[in-house]
């Protein structure tokens, strides 16, 4: 069950829908278009949800603003030639960081490209490489910084303290260069 609301606050008028479920707590996201969805138990009563969007507002304006940012900066669609430069791009730096990263007897994992909606990069459970065909637009240092991420995942799986040392060890400046590619749009 979904509802359409608007508040006004932080001199906006802003606009939400509301879905309620059997969830214990209440929560809030801005989607990509900026638009607002609280999600609420049932039992809530509407004045809590209403207060909870105002007390949120600022927040709420601040991440549509930074969505009408990241759109204004998307490049649009891929083309087909920026997919194929990013294939053969791709290939040459899994190369490159592997003859870093390996050890002896290491097989460099397959390698996959694709246009991804929500992640950079991802390594599957048979080992193999899945870039974001959209990284043909960012930096060299970020490329090699998601194939660095996805291969320190062939060592350590999840994002625990021994992975991020892992990761440290080849691209020290890490931190900065995902804060750098989180500002990319997808």
């Amino acid at each position: 069950m979904a509802g359409e609301h608007r508040i006004s606050a932080e001199g906006r008028s802003i606009a939400y829908t509301v879905v309620r479920s059997d969830r214990r707590t209440i929560a809030m996201s801005v989607a990509a278009d900026g638009s607002v969805c609280v999600r609420a138990p049932r039992w809530l009563p509407e004045r809590r949800i209403t207060s909870f969007v105002r007390e949120r507002a600022a927040w709420v304006v601040r991440k549509q603003a930074e969505a009408v940012d990241r759109a204004e900066r998307s490049a649009g669609p891929l083309t087909a030639e920026e997919i194929a430069r990013a294939r053969a791009l791709f290939a040459e730096r899994l190369t490159e960081c592997w003859s870093v990263f390996a050890r002896p007897g290491e097989r460099m994992p397959d390698l996959r490209v694709r246009v991804m909606r929500t992640r950079w990069g991802s390594l599957a459970a048979s080992g193999r490489v899945t870039l974001n065909a959209a990284l043909v637009r960012a930096t060299c240092e970020q490329l090699d910084y998601v194939i660095f991420h996805e291969l320190c995942h062939l060592r350590v799986r999840g994002h625990g303290r021994d992975f991020y040392a892992e990761l440290a060890r080849h691209v020290p400046d890490w931190r900065r260069v995902r804060r750098e590619l989180h500002d990319h749009p997808l």
